[in-house]
């Protein structure tokens, strides 16, 4: 079952296990919203974690 993110910029995130969802949202925060990934815990980013 597909694994999802949703950002609040619209930007979804999508993997098969949870650290490849984690690891694309990660990505994706780093690149358009660094200060908000410099501020955020990766064990907070597992609890956002939906199933599609």
């Amino acid at each position: 079952m597909s694994k999802i993110i949703r950002c609040e910029c619209g930007f979804v995130a999508n993997g098969d296990t949870d650290d490849d969802v984690v690891a694309a949202i990660e990505a994706h925060m780093a690149s358009d919203h660094p200060a908000l990934l410099a501020q955020v815990d990766r064990h907070d980013i597992f609890g956002w974690i939906e199933r599609a």
